[in-house]
């Protein structure tokens, strides 16, 4: 992960948030177990950072996967509620992104961002107080992506925009 800092001048930064399609379909009915796990549609949740429309692309690792381009205002981001598991979050904090993972997830997010971690890791507890969470401080470097694949799932992954 090599390269100079991505922050937009106005101080957004601009990264593309990658997760597995867990949609289940039979006919007219449709399902989604992490639309049921954390109260409602993704593309919601994360509505208000989203630069352009949800969509789908092959993975490198499995079936395809959702691509949620975000602009990450300074001071802002989200969180994705994982239940037991923690949270998913990303969040601008000057110019750095804080990459918050579960406590499972944090030797990947060491190994996968490297170089990049300017700060952490810091513990704490997800946002319902059930779960151990790690934080980091990575600072993007243009066309930067990582991702944890998931096996038949797919992926989760991060790409600087």
């Amino acid at each position: 992960m090599k390269g100079a800092a991505h922050a937009r001048s106005n101080g957004d930064i601009r990264i593309r948030l990658v997760l597995p399609v867990t949609r289940i379909g039979f006919g007219p009915f449709r399902f989604d177990p992490i639309e049921q796990m954390i109260g409602a549609p993704l593309a919601e949740i994360l509505d208000s950072l989203m630069t352009e429309p949800v969509f789908q692309r092959p993975s490198a690792v499995g079936p395809s996967v959702e691509v949620y381009p975000l602009a990450l205002p300074d001071g802002e981001g989200a969180s994705i509620p994982l239940g037991a598991w923690g949270e998913l979050g990303l969040r601008n904090e000057r110019g750095e992104l804080v990459l918050t993972v579960p406590l499972q997830g944090a030797r990947w997010a060491e190994h996968a961002m490297g170089q990049a971690i300017v700060r952490g890791p810091e513990h704490g507890l997800s946002l319902d107080g059930r779960a151990r969470v790690v934080s980091y401080w990575v600072q993007l470097q243009p066309g930067m992506r990582t991702s944890f694949p998931l096996g038949a799932l797919g992926e989760v992954g991060v790409e600087a925009g």
